[in-house]
């Protein structure tokens, strides 16, 4: 609504219709409405937006896995942010629209500790999915007491299935649970974390599975 300053024929400030009367430096000015701005994103823009919601979708709903397998390598972030940042570079393929997770390029934990030396996952009669791995004790920074860490994603339920600790490193062996994805195919990961939770491996794909 506009004020008339000086009466019915005196300038006015405030709004009317397209218009709008203000006072500057003394003086009574009328300038019009700025137009709408149609800002339109472009297409590197709107891949990268669509990068970033296709890996939030993929990786939400094991956050708090993240923030236990990066936290050692995330500064001034979220041990979740640093993941969906690593992933959302280096684990997506394709050109906008068509964009695709690269299963294989995922990584689900990130350190310094030694990885698992010759990982392997297959699967057992009964649904099951066993993880094997070598432990070398000449490894001197691969501590006998590191834990695994294992994760199981099926695409078809968008799904995953991730645990802490399934078993020592010095074990060289654990055994996961999958038969809620039985007669699906999924992807499947390792890797360690040091006993105090503080470091962890970059983990590492073990393959496709069929249940």
């Amino acid at each position: 609504m506009a004020k008339l300053l000086n009466g019915i024929n005196g300038p006015f400030s405030g709004k009317v219709g397209a218009v709008v009367g203000y006072v500057l430096n003394g003086q009574a000015v009328i300038r019009g409405l700025p137009g709408k701005k149609n800002w339109k994103s472009s297409v590197a823009q709107k891949q990268q937006q669509a990068k970033f919601a296709l890996m939030h979708d993929f990786l939400r709903t094991i956050l708090p896995f993240l923030n236990i397998t990066y936290d050692g390598v995330a500064v001034q972030m979220t041990g979740f942010n640093k993941a969906f940042s690593y992933n959302v570079k280096n684990a997506i393929s394709g050109t906008y629209p068509d964009l695709q997770i690269d299963y294989t390029r995922v990584q689900v934990g990130s350190g310094d500790l030694p990885n698992a030396q010759s990982p392997a996952a297959i699967v057992s009669s009964d649904g099951h999915i066993t993880f094997s791995w070598t432990y070398d004790r000449t490894v001197a920074s691969a501590s006998p007491t590191d834990q695994a860490f294992v994760a199981i994603y099926c695409e078809e339920k968008k799904m995953w299935n991730c645990e802490l600790n399934p078993a020592s490193r010095k074990a060289g062996i654990c055994l996961i649970d999958a038969t809620s994805f039985s007669g699906k195919k999924v992807h499947t990961y390792i890797g360690f974390i040091s006993n105090d939770g503080k470091t962890a491996s970059d983990s590492l794909y073990t393959g496709s599975l069929q249940l």
